[in-house]
């Protein structure tokens, strides 16, 4: 999440909505001030989107920490309903378990959503050598009212390389 939200903060015209009715002279996009990220989480009868704010000011203690209990108040039934609104990115992963990639159906009016596949040991190629590293496949799926191929391919290139930096925010 925190990588993702780095990345909705460096493409900030991946990080909107898409608002009114698409044939009409009211239909915009409004961009978000914030990275405010929707997590997928398979329940009883379908799924529920509830939604972490403004990520791009946390760190990865206190994702794991929202996460936890989003996830676990999902489970439970004990969501508020202001806790599925305002999200412009979803992110859904099928688990240890799951396929290696899938295409995930964006929840309108978000902008696009991210399908993570199952991590896997992969052989690889890194400075010279060959070597085996645990990879997922990524797979965005975009409004295209909201951002073109172009921007979605820029986007994922930005957000495999901030993944691979590892600097990430602890705190």
């Amino acid at each position: 999440m925190q990588a993702v939200a780095r990345a909705l903060i460096a493409f900030p015209a991946l990080n909107a909505t898409f608002s009114g009715d698409p044939e009409s002279a009211d239909a915009r996009v409004v961009q978000a001030s914030g990275a405010h990220i929707g997590l997928v989480i398979a329940v009883d009868n379908g799924l529920l989107v509830p939604v972490i704010h403004d990520v791009e000011q946390l760190g990865l203690v206190e994702i794991a920490r929202r996460r936890q209990d989003c996830v676990g108040r999902a489970l439970n039934g004990r969501l508020k309903r202001e806790e599925v609104d305002g999200a412009t990115f979803s992110i859904s992963n099928l688990g240890a378990k799951g396929p290696d990639r899938f295409t995930a159906i964006i929840n309108p009016p978000q902008s696009a959503i991210l399908a993570v596949g199952r991590r896997r040991d992969r052989v690889v190629a890194r400075g010279g050598a060959i070597v085996v590293r645990p990879l997922s496949d990524l797979t965005l799926t975009v409004d295209h009212r909201v951002a073109d191929g172009r921007l979605a391919s820029q986007f994922l290139t930005r957000l495999v390389a901030i993944l691979e930096d590892r600097d990430w925010r602890l705190d």
